[in-house]
């Protein structure tokens, strides 16, 4: 731990020189993960011809190293300067709700700069439930936890405990912070729908809070603007006022469709290097249009 903390101490401008090392590294030498990135790719965007898809990919590889050299980074790195490099261009949009107690559901993908969005979040003030999936790696997931957790005044809660942990905190006025683009463990107890031109499976955990504890959901997006340099905007996707006649499954169809939109408008920014897509759906079954019985 102690190397990563003097690591991070560096300036941005060696540990950009090291993210454009490891970069040749991991993407000429080592080929780390290619032949996924390139499947994920491909799949994502079957009008793009074949040069088109190998720029992206190099551009992913640039934007991942970078990603991982920004994280690492959160180590040390001050409120003073994160707030230099992060804006945030609409919080009165969920002020509205928590200014009046009434707690928030904030839903994200793994694009732009993830980890340094969190960070960004609990430093609006706002108090931040943020729900993480436990790391295999011990060494790593202490270093996630501690960097995760430097500007918190909430809690992480793993995944697991989520629905558990919202029903103690209830009366607590929070925003509760998933990233919903992961592919669930087990493709029967999903929501399916088509994104990014693919079947896909996705955790119905935040809809089913919602709507139990009628909190409202918001889309959090973060896009780079320069290189270290972000932009952090929400979208309110569904209200409260709504969930009586708003059909089952629509709020994660909502979510999909805003994420789906953002990944194209910034395609290298998305991680591509995650097996997304690792359960299939059976030819015989429908897309869900349902929750009943499904479980996130």
């Amino acid at each position: 731990m102690l190397f990563f903390k003097y690591f991070s101490k560096l300036p941005f401008f060696v540990l950009y020189g090291i993210s454009d090392f490891a970069n040749f590294i991991i993407y000429h030498v080592l080929g780390y993960r290619k032949k996924i990135v390139y499947e994920n790719i491909r799949n994502s965007f079957p009008e793009r011809s074949e040069s088109e898809i190998k720029q992206l990919i190099k551009d992913f590889y640039h934007h991942f190293t970078d990603t991982f050299i920004e994280f690492i980074k959160g180590y040390t790195i001050s409120k003073e300067e994160l707030n230099k490099r992060i804006k945030i261009t609409n919080v009165e949009l969920v002020n509205t709700y928590t200014n009046k107690n009434h707690s928030i559901i904030i839903v994200t993908g793994h694009n732009g700069n993830w980890e340094w969005l969190l960070h960004a979040l609990n430093l609006t003030g706002i108090p931040i439930d943020v729900v993480y999936q436990k790391l295999s790696n011990k060494l790593i997931n202490r270093l996630t936890l501690f960097i995760r957790s430097r500007f918190a005044i909430t809690p992480l809660i793993e995944k697991n405990d989520i629905m558990r942990k919202t029903l103690e905190r209830k009366d607590v006025t929070r925003a509760i912070a998933l990233a919903s683009d992961q592919s669930p463990q087990h493709g029967k107890v999903a929501y399916w729908t088509t994104f990014l031109h693919q079947d896909s499976a996705f955790f119905t955990g935040s809809e089913k809070i919602a709507r139990k504890f009628n909190y409202p959901v918001f889309f959090c997006d973060i896009k780079k603007v320069n290189r270290g340099f972000y932009e952090v905007s929400f979208v309110e996707i569904a209200n409260p006022n709504e969930y009586p006649n708003l059909p089952m499954g629509e709020i994660t169809e909502r979510f999909v469709r805003i994420l789906d939109k953002a990944i194209n408008k910034y395609p290298a920014d998305y991680l591509w290097s995650h097996r997304r897509w690792k359960h299939k759906r059976n030819k015989n079954e429908l897309i869900n249009n349902s929750f009943k019985n499904l479980k996130s």
